[in-house]
């Protein structure tokens, strides 16, 4: 993997203890402190650079954290705190931001979509590919903080991970999957980030190419390579072709369908050939590139959801429609609940490996997946005696197992995922009822046998999810 660039004037910002990561743990507060203006946020950008020794992991390689870091510092410069603040006026004055739930919210789906769009420009470098992960929940690790980081309803089902690639340039990723690994590894090349350009068309991005591990040459031990370049296959296994020119975002999904048992893909990503490496643009650069991503990728989601889910009844669901790439079927809808109403919804998984249903705010950013339960896919959450699964979504907790938990909101996105479906399945069989009850009729109102829990084990539930979901950051 190509590794992080030395720029020596990072160096002259930073202690030279630093190179330890141990001292950058202990000096980062200092430097996030002075990160408010443009000089401290370069200091915080380069202090990673002097210290790739602690990575090593599966998602915490020493590319990712160097550009964490960097993306740390662009959130903390002075054009991105004001897009942010843009960016939630934009959502305040829409009419999502005059509801209860929407102006909760705005801010943290600003803050949200900004750690986003300063990802997507740290790791637009294809010259220097990373294979980066990228939509997550806070976590802090190897001293360094991080915030949430998600939109357009990202999964917590999916580590997902990309990379930026040129045309004009040759590359190869080398992979190895763990003991227990995803029940799905995904690749797709796109031919633009949806939001990184004004003439993007609501619906989004088209498919440039797209592998699927079911379709993959896999070795006895996990390992594959993957090639990818401008030229057909010509009997290459693992091949995704690029366009010629010009620069394409490729995005990984490892499938989750058990959080305490299945880990991620390893993958390294390496330029083979191509014309000489542009030098690392400047942190101050970056910075605005950042801002203004975030303006794009926040107005285009915003017209997606307004376009696509409010056009909707509340508290419906779609038919299920076949994802883009072989990746299944999804469904989706917005909730509006009364403070004693709950919605109610019985799905089939339809044989489908991997099923689960998930809120997010009313923006699209994914509610709170790690301590509570905003999301549950078939593993996680209980049967009906005919192998459907009844959800239960109301913003106080109704003690019932399957609960979707909006962090106390009454307004939301919801959509429904079936990936690894066995073959071709009736989707006109997928919702069974969606309904809204009062709360004081709930219990008549589910299925015979349903699981109710008390506090405590709610607590225990809540407890073993986060967990399991921090086990990917110790891989």
């Amino acid at each position: 993997m190509s590794q992080p660039h030395s720029d020596p004037s990072f160096f002259r910002c930073v202690p030279r203890a630093l190179l330890r990561v141990t001292a950058l743990a202990r000096s980062l507060d200092r430097c996030l402190a002075s990160a408010l203006n443009l000089a401290g946020a370069v200091c915080l950008a380069g202090a990673f650079n002097a210290a790739p020794a602690a990575a090593g992991g599966t998602l915490s390689t020493a590319g990712q954290l160097e550009r964490e870091v960097r993306a740390v510092a662009l959130l903390a410069s002075p054009p991105m705190r004001r897009a942010i603040d843009a960016l939630e006026q934009v959502y305040r004055a829409d009419a999502r931001g005059k509801t209860a739930a929407g102006a909760a919210t705005a801010r943290r789906a600003a803050e949200s979509t900004a750690t986003a769009a300063a990802y997507a420009i740290v790791n637009e470098d294809a010259a220097r590919p990373v294979v980066f992960w990228g939509a997550n929940a806070p976590h802090d690790w190897f001293g360094i903080s991080v915030p949430r980081a998600g939109y357009g309803i990202e999964n917590p089902d999916n580590v997902y991970r990309s990379l930026h690639v040129d045309g004009a340039s040759r590359y190869v990723l080398h992979g190895r999957f763990p003991e227990n690994g995803p029940v799905e590894l995904h690749f797709v090349v796109m031919d633009e980030v949806p939001g990184s350009s004004d003439k993007m068309p609501v619906e989004g991005a088209g498919l440039v190419a797209t592998l699927r591990s079911d379709a993959m040459q896999i070795g006895p031990d996990g390992r594959f390579t993957i090639t990818l370049d401008d030229e057909p296959a010509n009997g290459r296994p693992n091949h995704l072709q690029l366009p010629k020119q010009g620069l394409y975002p490729v995005y990984v999904r490892d499938l989750f369908t058990d959080w305490s048992r299945q880990s991620p893909v390893a993958l390294e990503a390496f330029r083979i050939a191509g014309p000489p490496a542009p030098p690392v643009e400047p942190v101050a650069k970056q910075a605005e590139a950042a801002a203004q991503r975030l303006d794009r990728m926040g107005r285009f989601w915003l017209g997606f959801n307004n376009r696509f889910l409010y056009t909707l009844a509340p508290n419906t669901l779609t038919p299920p429609r076949n994802r883009p790439g072989g990746r299944g079927l999804s469904n989706s809808g917005h909730f509006a609940l009364a403070d004693d109403e709950a919605l109610v919804l019985t799905l089939d998984p339809l044989g489908a490996v991997s099923f689960g249903v998930q809120l997010a705010d009313p923006w699209g950013v994914a509610f709170e997946y790690v301590h509570r339960t905003s999301s549950l896919n078939q593993a996680q959450a209980s049967s009906n005696a005919d192998g459907s699964v009844t959800f239960v979504v109301a913003a106080r907790d109704p003690g019932v197992h399957n609960w979707l938990d909006p962090e106390g909101q009454n307004a939301g996105i919801v959509i429904g995922r079936w990936q690894v479906l066995p073959g071709e399945v009736d989707a006109s069989k997928a919702v069974r009822e969606v309904r809204v009850v009062k709360l004081d009729a709930l219990r008549a109102a589910l299925p015979p046998g349903t699981r109710f829990v008390t506090p405590a084990e709610r607590e225990a539930q809540r407890t073993e999810r986060a967990r399991q979901y921090g086990r990917r950051l110790a891989q």
